[in-house]
């Protein structure tokens, strides 16, 4: 980790512990502005990735911070940006057929497409700069008084990592089977939820589909995706997902105005079919995705939402999400 990192956050977690979220978060961004940093680039993933805990900090300090800590051209597009401002999910085929259903039925000034830094994926990022051309150029053409902004990233490796592979036996131990996917996706939404909220969108757009021809994944069941949509409206966000009963590819077809055929386009995932047996057929059945969202999942991401929210960083931050996760777990520390 560059030096000047390690020290802004070294500053941030010294804070007394009465010390108001919004005096951490304004030292937080003096010491990451600092010199000729500039935070909106990490690069550990792509050059247009913004991390989470800079992002809770903006929120929290005085207007205009979270603008300052954006890609410059996602920021000039929301200077003046017409409501209402919706986010969409921003990655490959599903989450801009997602976006194009969504502006058929409902009115939306501003659109931002937001992707994320998974630590699980891989391939030439270059395909989300030729995606977003193709979407905005579509919304263009049909939807001419919608403004797209550029896209960028969320990153948070360490929230993943708790939620998706820390207690991975032990949650298998648990719930009679385990797959990252499902918290993978919602810590997505989770951190989407934060950055609706300092923007000012009140609905959240995402391509899960239930079906892939034949083939479910577990994290776009319509048990996971209830549990998403109720773990957003508890953060304040309506999320919605207009594609998740389509079923054919002629569909997808109309939505699209092209032959962009699933699979192309996107970046790869090593754990991917990891909840399918050798067989193809799937390794869950519904009550277990619902009660692994209900008892672990979601409120686990409460609760980093909450320690994330209150500047709360480092081994203090692990240290709070573990002592939560043993909790619920029913495991003593």
């Amino acid at each position: 980790m560059p030096p000047i990192l390690t020290q802004a956050g070294q500053n941030f977690a010294s804070f007394p512990r009465g010390a108001s979220c919004a005096a951490r978060s304004r030292t937080l961004l003096s010491s990451l502005l600092l010199g000729n940093l500039h935070v909106r680039v990490h690069m550990s993933g792509p050059q247009r990735s913004v991390r989470f805990d800079v992002l809770c900090a903006a929120r929290a300090a005085p207007s205009g911070a979270v603008l300052s800590i954006l890609p410059a051209d996602v920021a000039a597009a929301l200077g003046d940006a017409p409501a209402p401002l919706v986010l969409t999910d921003f990655a490959g085929r599903d989450s801009v057929a997602a976006a194009i259903a969504w502006l058929r039925e409902h009115e939306v000034g501003t659109l931002i497409p937001v992707a994320d830094v998974v630590p699980t994926r891989y391939g030439d990022w270059g395909v989300y700069d030729d995606n977003w051309a193709g979407m905005k150029a579509h919304i263009a053409r049909h939807f001419p008084a919608v403004r797209v902004t550029p896209w960028f990233a969320l990153e948070d490796v360490e929230f993943w990592r708790l939620l998706n592979g820390r207690f991975s036996n032990e949650l298998a131990r648990v719930f009679g089977f385990f797959t990252p996917c499902l918290g993978c996706h919602l810590h997505f939404y989770a951190m989407r939820s934060v950055l609706a909220e300092a923007l000012g969108a009140k609905v959240l757009i995402s391509g899960e589909k239930e079906l892939h021809g034949r083939r479910r994944k577990a994290n776009q069941t319509t048990e996971a995706v209830v549990a998403y949509e109720k773990f957003s409206r508890s953060q304040g966000l309506e999320q919605r997902f207009p594609i998740h009963q389509i079923r054919t590819e002629a569909e997808m077809a109309d939505l699209l105005g092209d032959d962009w055929q699933e699979g192309d386009r996107q970046l790869r995932c090593v754990m991917s079919g990891n909840d399918s047996g050798a067989d193809g057929r799937p390794l869950f059945e519904a009550s277990q995705i619902a009660s692994y969202m209900e008892r672990f999942a979601a409120p686990l991401a409460a609760r980093i939402l909450e320690l994330r929210r209150a500047g709360i960083g480092g081994s203090s931050f692990t240290a709070a999400v573990e002592a939560r996760a043993r909790e619920l777990l029913g495991v003593r520390g």
